[in-house]
């Protein structure tokens, strides 16, 4: 299973009063333990779980129609599976998210 086949549409948004959408999250399928917590850390609940067969616990699936790409589960993710990505192909946040994690990490 790909990162694509990952994402789940949904036909209802709702963005957090004050939210910037920045980027979207997207789940490394083959890094996803299925641990849920992403989907426990998640302000939206855009994230859930699915089955799996790479995993017996599943796989974390964004619904990207509800995700503010508040970066919240690629912070909280132990295992670095969740990502952020620009659906324009840009990288105007990239920078800022990866300095947001190295610092929030530890790393800075």
């Amino acid at each position: 299973m790909s990162i694509d086949e990952t994402r789940v549409e949904s036909s209802e948004h709702s963005t957090p009063k004050g939210a910037r959408k920045r980027g979207l999250a997207q789940i490394r399928s083959e890094w996803c333990t299925g641990c849920r917590i992403c989907v426990q850390s998640c302000p939206t609940h855009c994230i859930s779980i699915i089955e799996s067969e790479l995993n017996f616990n599943g796989i974390a699936v964004v619904d990207l129609q509800h995700c503010t790409g508040c970066n919240i589960c690629a912070i909280d993710c132990p295992w670095t599976s969740v990502e952020m990505f620009n659906p324009d192909g840009s990288k105007r946040d990239q920078v800022q998210y990866e300095k947001q994690l190295k610092r929030l990490r530890g790393y800075q």
